[in-house]
Parts: structure tokens; C-alpha cells; sequence
């Protein structure tokens, strides 16, 4: 019977996830401009940037994670 490396699961997921969050950036971003009209443009744009800047950082740091730790795991 093999071992499931639970923890490899998780961090692949959280990578995954900060994907999809990068990848959805932009309709984040036009979702908060429609509820602020007055300052839309602006709205739009912080709303874009950081919310692509959080799943990067995300998907950056499961992906290191992963890699660390399976190079670890080999002995390396």
C-alpha cells in the first residue's frame, strides 16, 4: 500500500488556487468598479494589480514550496 503526501496535495491546491486568482484579476476588478462608480478608474486598476500580485505571490511561494521540499525528499 502507498502513502499519500497530503501535504503535497495542499500546497499543489494553494497553487492552483493562486492561479485561478491571477487569472481572474481582471473580472475582480471590473466587479469593484461597478459597486464605487465614482471612482471606477481607479478602483479598477488597484483592484487588478493587487489582486493579480496576491495570486502571484501565492502561486510563487506553493510552487517554491513544493520544489523545496521535493528536492528534500530525493536528497539533493
Amino acid at each position: 500500500m502507498e502513502n499519500i503526501d497530503i501535504s503535497a496535495m495542499i500546497v499543489g491546491y494553494n497553487f492552483v488556487i493562486g492561479i485561478l486568482i491571477m487569472l481572474s484579476s481582471e473580472k475582480v476588478g471590473s466587479f469593484a468598479g461597478q459597486i464605487n462608480r465614482a471612482h471606477q478608474g481607479t478602483l479598477i486598476r488597484l483592484t487588478r494589480v493587487s489582486t493579480f500580485t496576491i495570486g502571484a505571490a501565492v502561486s510563487v511561494l506553493s510552487a517554491t514550496i513544493y520544489i523545496a521540499f521535493h528536492l528534500l525528499r530525493i536528497g539533493v
